[in-house]
């Protein structure tokens, strides 16, 4: 059993977000379990409670709900059957969470109380279905392909797949990362896809993603991790036909007291399908203090919005910790 949390405070206005005259703070705690049952076979059920403001302020509220219900079924390196509440197989960032990338903020959240633009998942990246995935050469190319979204009988299941090949060293295991802190170099390169009858509508819903990192150890130096990925969509319910986002960041080998820190910028646009409509954009400036890599960081920066013609400003202060 593992216990992780994360806790951020916000410094933007409710009413005015390009104020920054409003504190706010939420939270989320995951506590998760994983045993083996018999050689081959184990069981995940991960829980996950979190607390927040709902939009409006003014209430103290707080949920639990199942994240991860996962029956596995662990043949082969390049064959394993899970079933259950599990993550979508559709990109690296959804393999990593919000835990294993370097910016505080999952990226896709343009806008408030919304879902992440990207590939159809669920609350916390899950959804309700069965998934294939495997690897070979210990991680070197790994394949995921699921069927989803079995809790709604009334409509088409969703089908994902991805397909991810490391160039320079393997990334093994069904989760993913979108930094290493410089524990070995990257280059991985990741294409996935979405179909489901009539999702959007009277349309079929298509969604092509391809992602890449690159990370290397500059000795002395520090660690430099540069990340990018395009998101395509077809019949697609939101207002948006593409997004990308394109990442830098830079460890510092020094030390300042007992942990290092990462400078770090992301840049995220959207573009809608009203061609006349503004690209929607968010821009991410922060530094990071890696103190004991995922287990122990925090994350000091700054937000610039302009979503939908509304600009916003927000400062935030994140703090992880894993045990």
């Amino acid at each position: 059993m593992n216990a992780w949390l994360r806790l951020g405070t916000h410094l933007q206005g409710f009413k005015d977000p390009e104020k920054l005259d409003r504190l706010s703070q939420d939270g989320e705690l995951d506590l998760l379990i994983n045993a083996e049952v018999l050689p081959m076979v184990g069981l995940t059920g991960n829980l996950v409670g979190s607390f927040g403001p709902n939009g409006t302020g003014g209430a103290i509220t707080g949920d639990v709900n199942i994240m991860d219900l996962i029956a596995r079924f662990d043949f082969d390196d390049a064959f394993h059957l899970w079933a259950g509440r599990m993550l979508v197989g559709s990109d690296r960032t959804n393999q990593s969470g919000p835990w294993f990338i370097a910016p505080w903020f999952y990226p896709g959240f343009f806008a408030p109380n919304a879902p992440p633009l990207g590939p159809h998942q669920g609350p916390n990246g899950r959804n309700d279905g069965f998934q294939v995935w495997g690897q070979a050469a210990g991680g070197l190319f790994k394949y995921y392909a699921g069927m989803f979204q079995l809790f709604d009988t009334a409509n088409a299941p969703l089908f994902s797949g991805r397909l991810t090949l490391s160039l320079i060293n393997p990334e093994p295991g069904f989760y993913g990362n979108s930094q290493y802190y410089g524990k070995k170099d990257v280059l991985g390169i990741g294409i996935g896809a979405q179909v489901q009858k009539n999702g959007g509508g009277d349309e079929d819903y298509t969604e092509f993603n391809a992602d890449i990192l690159f990370e290397k150890n500059l000795s002395g130096a520090g660690v430099l991790d540069i990340e990018g990925a395009f998101y395509k969509y077809t019949g697609e319910p939101q207002q948006v036909e593409l997004s990308y986002f394109a990442l830098a960041s830079f460890l510092i080998a020094a030390p300042v007291g007992p942990g290092r820190l990462q400078p770090l910028v992301r840049v995220q646009q959207a573009k809608p399908e009203d061609g006349d409509a503004d690209t929607w954009t968010l821009v991410d400036a922060q530094v990071g203090y890696v103190v004991d890599d995922f287990a122990c960081r925090f994350a000091l920066g700054y937000q610039y919005q302009d979503v939908l013609g509304q600009k916003g400003n927000q400062i935030f202060l994140g703090i992880q910790l894993q045990k």
